[in-house]
């Protein structure tokens, strides 16, 4: 066997076990938020399984009903307009040079304010107390994954 062979191998081998890891980390995904949806008495649960209308249903479980969102205490925004804060963030994607990083930004900031507000009401936190750790979920959402399924919620 040649070292193109053995190269080819590898190369086809790390792709196969990524899809693999990837499947397994959309699967966890689903699981723990579901729970956590559940544990919070959303209707529709099973959103999280479905791409973008997760992100969808965890707005407006961080709304809580209320018909507007206040960012870092200073600014308010319409509740339709957060729901769609995904929407919004991929069209910011495509501005030429600052757009990948204000995508970024916007989702750390609009995922990381959702994160924290569930985390406060399924610990019985204050959102002052959950704001760190939900912040970093919204950059890393395995965080999230972890913390939802090892809590102890009433589903």
């Amino acid at each position: 066997m040649d070292g193109s062979m053995v190269v080819f191998g590898i190369f086809w081998g790390t792709i196969l076990f990524m899809l693999v890891l990837m499947g397994i980390l959309c699967v966890l995904y689903g699981i723990s938020h579901s729970k956590a949806l559940k544990a919070l008495g959303y209707a529709r649960p099973w959103m999280v399984w479905i791409p973008f209308a997760n992100y969808w249903a965890f707005a407006e479980v961080a709304l809580d009903g209320e018909d507007n969102i206040t960012f870092f205490d200073s600014f308010s925004v319409p509740a339709m307009l957060f729901k769609l804060w995904w929407l919004i963030m991929y069209g910011v994607s495509i501005v030429p040079g600052v757009g990948a990083i204000l995508s970024l930004a916007m989702r750390v900031i609009c995922l990381g304010i959702c994160y924290t507000k569930v985390y406060a009401r399924l610990d019985g936190k204050t959102e002052e107390e959950t704001q760190g750790i939900g912040y970093v979920s919204g950059f890393f959402p395995i965080i999230a994954i972890f913390k939802f399924l090892m809590g102890h919620y009433n589903a």
